[in-house]
C-alpha cells in the first residue's frame, strides 16, 4: 500500500490542497505514468515555499530531505514548459527519486495551476521509455483532468450523506424524497413503518398512501412545498393518511435542510403517545387534568360511552367535557385533535406553546385548526381509510 510523508515549513501559509488530495493524485499519476514513485507539492506564488509535499511509493525506503523539496520547487518555476522530461543523470530528480538501474529511464515533472495562490507540482520516476512526442500534451491534459477530479470528490458532500444524518435525528419515521416521490433515505423508524406496510408503502422505490387519496395529497403536499421552497419559502403541511379511528395516522411534510437541492422533502409520519400528546396540548392550551385525561382517551380512539367507563364519568358529561375543549382549543371536529398532536411534535414550524385559541386583541376564538396554527392544513372530509 501506498505510504505519504508531508513536509511544511516554519512559514506556511494555507496551502491550496490538503495531503489527502495530493496523495490521490500522487497514486494516480503513478499509476497513469507506470512509475515507482512520485513526489507530489504545493508552492506559494507569493512567498515560493513548498508548502506542502507528499511521497507516493516510497515503502520502507528512505525518503529525501526536506530540503529537497525546495531545490524542485524552484527546479520547476525556472521550466518555461509545464510539462518536461528529466533523464536518469539529473541530479534534482536522483535526489527525489533515487537512483534507477535502467539507463534508458527518465522522470516526468509537471507543473499546474492549483488555484489563486499557489501551483501543483510533481515528480513522478522512473519511467522506462521516455514519452513520445505525441504523448507529451496527452499527458499534460491528463493530469490537469486528474486534479481537477482529486479536488472536485474532495470538497463534494453527497446530497444524500448530508440527508442520512439529518434523518437520524428524527425519532418518528421519517422520508427524503424527490419531486417524484422517490424515497431517498430513510431512518430506521421509517424502514420498520415500510415493513408493516402501513400507513404507507413502497411501489417500485416510489412512496404511496393506502389508496388512490392519500397518494393524491401525498402528490399535492410534495408540489407546494417545492414550489415555495424554490421561491426562498420554507412551507410546511400536515396531511391526513387515515382517518380511521382505530389507526389514526398524518405525515408532516416540509423540505429538506439542503440549499443546494431545493426538491428535496421531507415527510414525517410521528406515532401516537396519547399521554405524551394531551400532555402537549393540556400546557399549550391551559387544559385541566380533567380535560388532559379526555383528551388522552381520545388519541386511543375511545368512544364517548367507553370514556366515560374508564374515567367512572356519564356519557353526557364527558360529551360536554370534549365541546367545552374544542371550545377552548378553537377546533370543530374531534379528528383535528391528531393534527394539534402532528403540529406540537413538528420541526419545522414554530412551537405551539406560541399559539393561544383566544388572541391578545379579545377577538373570538378561532374556527378551526387551519386560524389557530396559521399553517395551510391539507383535510379532506370523506374518509381516507383503506
Amino acid at each position: 500500500m501506498s505510504n505519504g510523508c508531508t513536509t511544511r515549513s516554519r512559514a506556511a501559509t494555507e496551502t491550496v490542497g490538503t495531503r489527502a488530495m495530493l496523495e490521490a493524485f500522487g497514486r494516480s499519476m503513478r499509476t497513469f505514468l507506470e512509475c515507482e514513485r512520485c513526489l507530489v507539492l504545493v508552492r506559494q506564488r507569493k512567498t515560493g515555499l513548498a508548502t506542502n509535499a507528499v511521497w507516493v511509493g516510497c515503502g520502507r525506503n528512505p525518503r529525501p530531505p526536506s530540503d529537497a523539496v525546495s531545490r524542485v520547487a524552484a527546479f520547476l518555476t525556472l521550466q518555461k514548459e509545464s510539462l518536461i522530461e528529466i533523464p536518469r543523470e539529473e541530479g534534482v530528480a536522483t535526489e527525489i527519486l533515487g537512483r534507477s538501474r535502467s539507463r534508458k529511464a527518465c522522470a516526468l515533472a509537471g507543473r499546474i495551476a492549483a488555484g489563486k495562490d499557489g501551483d501543483l507540482m510533481f515528480v513522478a520516476g522512473w519511467r522506462s521509455q521516455p514519452l513520445a512526442p505525441a504523448e507529451v500534451g496527452l499527458v499534460r491534459r491528463a493530469a490537469t483532468a486528474m486534479w481537477e477530479l482529486v479536488r472536485g470528490l474532495a470538497h463534494h458532500r453527497p446530497v444524500r450523506s448530508i440527508l442520512d444524518r439529518s434523518l437520524e435525528e428524527f425519532a418518528a419515521p421519517t422520508f427524503a424524497v424527490d419531486h417524484r416521490l422517490r424515497v431517498l433515505g430513510t431512518n430506521q423508524a421509517g424502514k420498520q413503518l415500510l415493513l408493516a406496510k402501513s400507513p404507507v408503502s413502497l411501489d417500485h422505490g416510489t412512496l404511496v398512501g393506502a389508496n388512490s387519496a392519500v397518494s393524491g395529497l401525498l402528490q399535492q403536499a410534495l408540489r407546494d412545498t417545492t414550489a415555495a421552497r424554490l421561491e426562498n419559502v420554507w412551507a410546511s403541511m400536515v396531511i391526513p393518511l387515515s382517518t380511521d379511528h382505530r389507526a389514526f395516522a398524518f405525515a408532516w411534510v416540509g423540505a429538506a435542510p439542503c440549499e443546494d437541492q431545493r426538491d428535496r422533502v421531507l415527510i414525517i409520519i410521528p406515532q401516537i403517545d396519547p399521554a405524551a400528546g394531551a400532555k402537549r396540548i393540556a400546557a399549550a392550551f391551559s387544559l385541566s387534568w380533567a380535560e388532559e385525561r379526555i383528551v388522552s382517551e381520545i388519541f386511543l380512539g375511545r368512544s364517548p360511552s367507553r370514556i366515560g367507563y374508564d374515567l367512572d364519568l356519564t356519557e353526557a358529561t364527558v360529551r360536554t367535557y370534549i365541546k367545552r375543549i374544542m371550545l377552548k382549543i378553537g377546533i370543530n371536529r374531534q379528528t383535528e385533535f391528531y393534527l394539534l398532536y402532528i403540529l406540537t411534535l413538528s420541526p419545522f414550524v414554530e412551537r405551539y406553546q406560541r399559539f393561544s385559541s383566544t388572541p391578545p386583541d379579545g377577538r373570538a376564538p378561532c374556527r378551526n385548526l387551519e386560524e389557530a396554527v396559521g399553517r395551510k392544513v391539507v383535510w379532506n372530509d370523506r374518509s381516507l381509510s383503506a
